[in-house]
Order: structure tokens, then C-alpha cells, then sequence
């Protein structure tokens, strides 16, 4: 779905009509981001909005850094799924064994990313929880 140059190119400029991209950090997303985390009693949290080519955190939990390329994203392989991807074991998945965050450090196990979308459907990002 992501691949189809139709969906991708609606999709980027449904994302930019929200100007959320490359933005301060806000205590609304925060707070999501923490809920998560607490809920769920996992070490990560973020609130992302996937862009053209890489994935903008606009709140996070237990990272410290604000974007990734597409190339080491989880959460670009939920926006295939309709509603949320989850992944018990990121180690024995095929799409994301050879991850560097898996290979290597933080060598991250689980993810679950529920998809966040527009009214129009299109996914713009996830509200992702992440463990070791």
C-alpha cells in the first residue's frame, strides 16, 4: 500500500496539511507519549508522523532523538497493516531481524503501533510502544 506512488504522494500532502512535521515538542503529545509508556510498562514510547523518506517524533519516551530514516523505521511497516502492526519478537520477524535497533543497540524486541489516521483514512503515523 505504501509503495503505490498514488497512496504515498495523498498521503505525504495530507501530512503536510497538518504541519506537524519538524515542529516543538508539545505537552499534549508528551503526555500521550508518557500514558503509553506507563500503560503499556514498556521503556518507549513515541508519537510519530512518517514523512517523505524518514519518521518525525513528535513526542517521545526513552529515546532522546527526534527522527529516523526510513531504513531502520519500524513503524513504516504499520502503515501496510489497517489498523496496528504488533510484533512479539522483532529477533525472529523477517521484516525487522536485520534492523540495526534490533541487531544492535537498544537491540529492541517488542513493537506494537497502533496507526494513526486522517478522516479520509490516510495513515499519516503511529502511536508506537517499543520494548527490549
Amino acid at each position: 500500500m505504501i509503495n503505490a506512488p498514488d497512496f504515498e504522494s495523498r498521503r505525504i500532502v495530507a501530512l503536510a496539511q497538518y504541519e506537524l512535521l519538524d515542529t516543538p515538542r508539545e505537552q499534549a503529545f508528551d503526555e500521550i507519549a508518557s500514558l503509553a509508556a506507563a500503560l503499556c510498562r514498556a521503556p518507549i514510547a513515541i508519537v510519530n508522523f512518517i514523512g517523505d523518506g524518514r519518521q518525525f517524533f513528535k513526542a517521545e519516551v526513552g529515546l532522546s532523538i527526534r527522527e529516523t530514516p526510513f531504513e531502520s523505521s519500524f513503524c513504516v511497516k504499520a502503515l501496510l497493516e489497517e489498523d496496528f502492526l504488533q510484533v512479539p519478537d522483532t529477533s525472529t520477524d523477517p521484516r525487522f531481524s536485520r534492523n540495526p535497533l534490533v541487531t544492535g543497540e537498544p537491540h529492541l524486541r517488542f513493537y506494537v503501533g497502533p496507526i494513526l489516521k486522517i478522516e479520509q483514512g490516510l495513515p499519516i503515523g503511529t502511536l508506537c510502544v517499543l520494548n527490549y
